[in-house]
């Protein structure tokens, strides 16, 4: 099963056709957060389910949700949790594919990094994506391997240390430009970012051996 998490916030045509893509996929679940109905409005994606206090969300939002029956579950506006992570505690075991700005509330994108970073600890599977820019998060012994042959567009591959207490240990890739093979990597420096696949390479690959690594693929044009 795969849960299908789309935020509010400045999401663009990019998204929406990645949420469809997704949601073609057999055993996905779409739960939309708040003012994430009204980007699935704009583009008639009905979701599985609806979250949040409802505070940003659009009358427009609010009439297709109810004109399509979709279940929701309204939070007061003064709660503890944001409506991301309240709709990440309804996926259970699932993998994650979390669809969220990365402009807008700067404040919301790296409260949702956090969360990603969390989950993949408990052995998660998740990923970030605008649908520019993907990001997957790393922690302890950890692997990603991508499949970046159906991108059409030059990417620029970053490995983004997110710890500053302790280095991300023996760093290692496959089918990147600037290769790096059992490397320890700290938080601050830019050394790790703007890399990119190798040219007619059709995945990449990065493995660690200790620490907290953010990996983002992004559409470099």
């Amino acid at each position: 099963m795969r849960s299908i998490i789309v935020t509010g916030g400045p999401l663009g045509e990019e998204a929406a056709d990645l949420i469809k893509e997704l949601k073609e996929q057999e055993g996905s679940v779409l739960i939309a957060c708040d003012g994430g109905c009204d980007l699935l409005a704009r583009h008639d994606i009905v979701p599985d389910m609806a979250v949040g206090d409802m505070d940003s969300i659009t009358d427009s939002g609010l009439e297709f949700i109810s004109s399509n029956n979709v279940f929701t579950e309204r939070y007061p506006v003064e709660k503890d949790w944001t409506d991301s992570e309240i709709a990440l505690s309804k996926t259970g075991d699932d993998e994650v594919f979390l669809i969220t700005p990365f402009s807008g509330r700067f404040d919301h994108t790296i409260a949702n990094v956090q969360l990603a970073l969390k989950l993949r600890s408990e052995g998660r599977k998740i990923t970030v994506s605008d649908g520019i820019t993907y990001c997957y998060p790393l922690c302890g012994e950890d692997h990603v391997d991508i499949d970046v042959s159906r991108f059409d567009r030059p990417l620029s591959v970053s490995l983004i240390p997110w710890d500053f207490s302790e280095p991300v240990k023996g760093v290692t890739t496959e089918g990147l430009y600037y290769p790096l093979k059992d490397q320890d990597l700290v938080a601050g420096p830019t050394f790790s970012f703007s890399n990119h696949p190798k040219a007619k390479t059709g995945r990449i690959a990065v493995s660690i051996r200790a620490g907290r690594l953010l990996l983002t693929v992004t559409f470099a044009n």
